[in-house]
């Protein structure tokens, strides 16, 4: 069986003590309090929650999204390629909210397009000629 023990801070062992589980019972809990918080400088958060921390991080909301539900409100992506996610015309999500793009495999006459909702419809976007050098 194995034996966890909790020490108190100053406290030593005399030589010839049992270490059993009632010796070390009599020890008790220690409490360990930090009276104010360590500067991020020295490799803590400046702070006494969690929310507090993340702001003297500079991390910001996106810090507590979840990977598969990610919001952005602001800011630039950029340096990747974005993929949209891809339909047929019989599976389109719903057109609401307005400013949705999706790739429609056969949405332009049967034909691959962009659409982008209006918030009641999807519409194509007029894709153009192929690229060239």
């Amino acid at each position: 069986m194995a034996i966890t023990a909790s020490v108190v801070r100053g406290f030593t062992f005399s030589t010839g003590v049992t270490v059993d589980a009632a010796s070390l019972n009599e020890l008790g809990e220690p409490g360990v309090t930090v009276a104010t918080p360590i500067a991020v400088g020295n490799g803590g958060t400046n702070a006494t929650t969690a929310s507090a921390a993340r702001t003297n991080l500079g991390l910001g909301t996106i810090a507590t999204q979840a990977s598969n539900a990610v919001a952005l409100t602001g800011g630039t992506i950029s340096g990747t390629i974005m993929t949209l996610p891809s339909y047929a015309v019989s599976g389109v999500p719903s057109a609401s909210p307005a400013g949705q793009l999706i790739y429609v495999t056969d949405g332009n006459s049967g034909a691959a397009t962009v659409a982008c909702s209006d918030g009641s419809d999807w519409k194509v976007v007029a894709l153009g000629a192929t690229i060239s050098t």
